[in-house]
C-alpha cells in the first residue's frame, strides 16, 4: 500500500519542484491535445470545395462538443507558440545545446520542428475554406513570388497545384509524420518508458494554462453562426491569434516597397532561422573555450566574466534568469501585438457570410483565374483589406 502511495505521489510531483522547467513539457502536452481535438474534427470535416465550409458550420453549430473542440484547436497553437518561445529562450540562455553532440541534435531538431508548426498553421487556416482561408491561400503564392529567379515559377505552382484535399492530406498526414520524426529525436526517445507519468506531471502543473484555453475557446469563439450573431467588420482587433506569426513576414509587403520587401520578408527570416538552428556548431562549451583561450581573448571576455559573477549564487541566478526571460518574452509578445493588433482575427465572416447574399459565404469558384480576379495580384490591396476591411474593399 505504501509503495502504491509513493508511486501516486511521484507521478504527480513536479520534478525539481520548479515551474520554470515545464514550458517544454507544457508545449509537448499541448501538441498532444491539439492532436486529439484535430482527430475529433477530422471525422466530420469534408475536404471538398463545395462542402468544406458547410461541414465547418455543422461542426461549430450542431455537432456535440464541436464548437468547443474547434475553438480549442484554434487557441491551443497560440499558447503552444508562446510556451515554445519561452522554452527556446531559456534553453538558449542556459546553453543547453552544449557541450556534447547529443545536445546539439536536440537543439537542431527542436528548431527544425518550428517549420512543420509553421506549415500546420498555414494549412489549418486554409482548409476550412471560408473567406479568411481563401484570402490566406491567395497571399501565399504572392509571397513566394518575391523569391529571386524561382519566384514566378513557385507562384504559378502554388496556384495551379492547390486543392483542398491536397492541403488536407498535407495537414493530417505529411506534416504529422515529419513532426513525429523530429519529436522522436527531440524528446520521445528519452521518454518512452515514462511518457505517461511525464505527461501527468506537466498536465497538473500546467492546469491554469488549460483553464485559460477553455475560457478563451468559450468566450472568444470563431464566428461560424453568422445568421444569429453576425460579428462587426473590425471585431477581433487586439485578440492574439496564431496567424500573426505568418502575417509578420507579410507585413513588409504593406509597409515598405521595392527591394526591401524580399530582404525583410524572405532573406532576414531565413538567415535568422538558420542562425538559431546551427548556433551550437558556432559556440563552444566552457571547457572548450578555456582550453584555447589566450590572454587577449580572456581580456576580451570581461563581459562574460561579469555575467557569470552576476549569476554566481543560486538565488541571484534565478532572479536574473526570471527577469531576462520575462523581458524577452514580453518584448516579443509586445512587438507581435504592436504589429498586428489591427488585424480582425475573428475572421472575415462579418461581411463575407452566406446570409448576406450569393458568393459572400463561400469563396468564388474562379479563385485560380487571376484574370477574372485581377485585384488578387495587388499585394498592397490584399494586405490593406486584411487589416482595414472597413476602409479598403
Amino acid at each position: 500500500m505504501e509503495k502504491e502511495n509513493n508511486w501516486f505521489v511521484s507521478a504527480f510531483k513536479p520534478e525539481k519542484r520548479n515551474w520554470k522547467h515545464y514550458f517544454g513539457g507544457f508545449a509537448f502536452v499541448t501538441i498532444f491535445l491539439q492532436l486529439l481535438t484535430g482527430f475529433y474534427i477530422m471525422f466530420f470535416y469534408d475536404p471538398t470545395l463545395d462542402n468544406a465550409y458547410k461541414s465547418i458550420q455543422y461542426i461549430s453549430n450542431e455537432l456535440f462538443m464541436g464548437s468547443l473542440t474547434r475553438n480549442l484547436h484554434r487557441w491551443i497553437p497560440a499558447l503552444m507558440l508562446i510556451a515554445i518561445f519561452i522554452h527556446t529562450v531559456r534553453s538558449l540562455l542556459r546553453k543547453d545545446f552544449l557541450p556534447d553532440r547529443h545536445k546539439k541534435v536536440l537543439w537542431l531538431t527542436g528548431v527544425l520542428f518550428t517549420l512543420p508548426l509553421f506549415l500546420f498553421l498555414a494549412t489549418g487556416l486554409i482548409i476550412p475554406w471560408e473567406w479568411k482561408g481563401y484570402f490566406f491561400m491567395e497571399m501565399i503564392p504572392n509571397y513566394f513570388e518575391f523569391l529571386p529567379v524561382v519566384g514566378p515559377a513557385m507562384k504559378k505552382f502554388f496556384i495551379e497545384s492547390f486543392t483542398i484535399p491536397r492541403y488536407y492530406v498535407i495537414h493530417v498526414v505529411l506534416l504529422p509524420l515529419i513532426s513525429i520524426v523530429l519529436l522522436e529525436y527531440h524528446i520521445l526517445r528519452k521518454l518512452k518508458k515514462r511518457i505517461f507519468p511525464y505527461m501527468l506531471k506537466h498536465t497538473v502543473v500546467a492546469l491554469p494554462f488549460f483553464i485559460l484555453l477553455f475560457v478563451l475557446a468559450v468566450k472568444i469563439p470563431i464566428p461560424s453562426n453568422a445568421e444569429v450573431m453576425p460579428p462587426m467588420p473590425l471585431e477581433g482587433q487586439w485578440v492574439f491569434s496564431p496567424e500573426w506569426i505568418f502575417l509578420t513576414v507579410l507585413l513588409p509587403i504593406m509597409k515598405v516597397k521595392g527591394a526591401l520587401v524580399p530582404i525583410l520578408s524572405i532573406a532576414f527570416p531565413i538567415v535568422l532561422f538558420l542562425g538559431f538552428a546551427f548556433i551550437p556548431y558556432f559556440l563552444k562549451s566552457k571547457a572548450e573555450a578555456s582550453s584555447d583561450a589566450t590572454p587577449k581573448k580572456r581580456a576580451s571576455n570581461a563581459f562574460i566574466r561579469f555575467w557569470h559573477n552576476l549569476k554566481k549564487t543560486s538565488f541571484r541566478r534565478k532572479v536574473v534568469n526570471f527577469v531576462i526571460v520575462t523581458f524577452i518574452t514580453l518584448s516579443f509578445s509586445g512587438l507581435l501585438l504592436f504589429a498586428h493588433y489591427e488585424s480582425p482575427t475573428l475572421g472575415c465572416n462579418s461581411c463575407h457570410n452566406i446570409y448576406r447574399g450569393m458568393r459572400m459565404g463561400i469563396p468564388p469558384e474562379t479563385f485560380k483565374d487571376r484574370g477574372k480576379n485581377p485585384v488578387l495580384e495587388d499585394n498592397d490591396w490584399m494586405m490593406n483589406h486584411w487589416y482595414y476591411p472597413n476602409e479598403i474593399w
